[in-house]
């Protein structure tokens, strides 16, 4: 994919003023969410992590001892926020994002355990953060899909700028928005290998990558783990040989995988669990909150009953606008409009399952799709086993895997939209119109129901 001549200077201009327009979209919608949309999710558990993590600079949490905050109120621009003795936050995160924003957020913190925080500037930070990886996004695209018409680089494009979190989320403090250059980077190394390019950059890639997304989110490092087993079973199968881990590169870049494993071991070895939750870290709390049901008042609820709750909170999560703010909640359910956003999904399971019918050549599509299938049904497994212990039916949110709109949408437009070369002009005109269904369920959407309200 990466043999083609170089790009004639209009090309390249045209390609420019595509990948221009989708990030204008994104940091524009951005900031509309910051100054008039607000309501971002778990905003009080993430800034108590944060507080936290600025009071004990670039040292491991000690969750049982993470208070959440309460907010006292606003002044001179800086909000204003205090410990709640004995209520514990509920995030048990690997605590990198939160270090690293500690480091350059400006956190004060006062004498009496209060602390004041900018967070206007966090989240523009966030959205610096977001917005430059998914710049970095379309050079992989830019770089691999040089010679495709515009109008398949504009589909590439448009399908994250427009899936309605990612940009939400992104402009918000949220470890998730740590997982998105993990992503980038991951699976550029992934893209090389394809390319039988197993030298330095692309294990170097692979293991920054990997270190980003698994101290960010524990989501984020399964999709990883899972990317890699089916590379190496692959590679295996068809060179009958371990040369994917059997050299230099991968024995310089093993740190990366190795401090990961050495952290979760510490963790577990701690706190009985791989991520230490209310459940784990403040029991006799965790009862009186809404993640515990006491049993008496427990809904029966069957697998199949269950697992249809599963598809429909994925499906409503990953297609709509959601968050702490009732109004935008409402006005952004996208219901049947949101299969819109599952296309690309749809496209990564068909050209895995064609890749796998035909023993072709693409070790892209089908590491992507096992990850995704694999991680989510763990995410099933999860939480219905847990259900029993708790009573907790919610816990179903598609926006921990809202980075793997980077894969799907490289293979939607590099390995899919080819497969139908024949019907150019057809295909022209129905990415336009794919396009415009997007738009039209994300940011104007909501600016055209909800408008410019006068605060968040």
């Amino acid at each position: 994919m990466n043999t083609s001549p170089d790009l004639t200077r209009k090309q390249r201009r045209m390609l420019a003023a595509v990948y221009g327009a989708a990030l204008l979209y994104f940091v524009l919608k951005q900031i509309y969410y910051i100054a008039c949309v607000g309501g971002f999710p778990d905003q009080t558990a993430h800034y108590s992590y944060l507080i936290y993590a600025a009071r004990h600079p670039f040292q491991l949490p000690d969750f049982r001892a993470m208070e959440m905050c309460r907010i006292l109120g606003q002044e001179n621009g800086m909000t204003l926020f205090a410990p709640i003795a004995g209520v514990p936050d509920y995030l048990g995160h690997p605590p990198l994002y939160y270090w690293l924003m500690a480091l350059v957020s400006g956190v004060q913190l006062n004498p009496d355990g209060s602390a004041a925080v900018s967070t206007l500037r966090v989240q523009l930070i966030n959205l610096a953060l977001t917005s430059g990886t998914l710049a970095g996004a379309f050079a992989l695209g830019y770089s691999r899909l040089k010679q495709r018409p515009p109008y398949v680089h504009a589909v590439y494009a448009f399908a994250m700028a427009t899936l309605p979190m990612l940009a939400y989320v992104g402009c918000s403090l949220n470890n998730d928005n740590l997982s998105f250059p993990a992503m980038v980077l991951f699976f550029w190394g992934l893209v090389r290998y394809q390319e039988e390019r197993l030298d330095g950059k692309t294990y170097l890639l692979l293991g920054i990558g990997f270190l980003l997304g698994s101290f960010a989110k524990l989501t984020t490092a399964l999709l990883f783990l899972i990317m890699l087993a089916v590379c190496l079973v692959m590679d295996i199968l068809r060179t009958h040989s371990l040369r994917l881990i059997l050299n230099r590169y991968f024995a310089a870049t093993l740190p990366c995988y190795l401090l990961f494993l050495v952290y979760e071991l510490y963790i577990h070895r701690e706190y009985d669990a791989w991520i230490p939750g209310l459940s784990t870290v403040a029991p006799e709390y965790f009862r009186t909150t809404v993640f515990y049901v006491p049993p008496e008042e427990r809904i029966p609820i069957t697998f199949l009953q269950y697992l249809r709750r599963f598809a429909g909170g994925m499906g409503y999560t990953w297609s709509s606008l959601y968050g702490h703010n009732q109004t935008v909640n409402g006005i952004m359910d996208n219901g049947l409009w949101g299969l819109v956003y599952w296309i690309p999904v749809a496209c990564l399971m068909i050209t895995a399952i064609r890749s796998l019918l035909r023993r072709e050549g693409d070790r892209l599509s089908l590491p992507v799709a096992l990850a995704f299938l694999g991680t989510m049904a763990y995410h099933l497994y999860s939480n219905w086993s847990g259900h029993f212990v708790s009573g907790y039916l919610g816990g179903i949110q598609a926006r921990y895997y809202l980075t793997m709109i980077v894969p799907m949408a490289f293979l939607m437009a590099g390995r899919f939209l080819p497969l139908f070369r024949k019907q150019e002009k057809v295909l022209r005109i129905l990415a336009v119109l794919l396009i415009l269904a997007w738009l039209a369920g994300d940011a104007p959407r909501l600016l055209f129901l909800y408008g410019f309200p006068a605060t968040a």
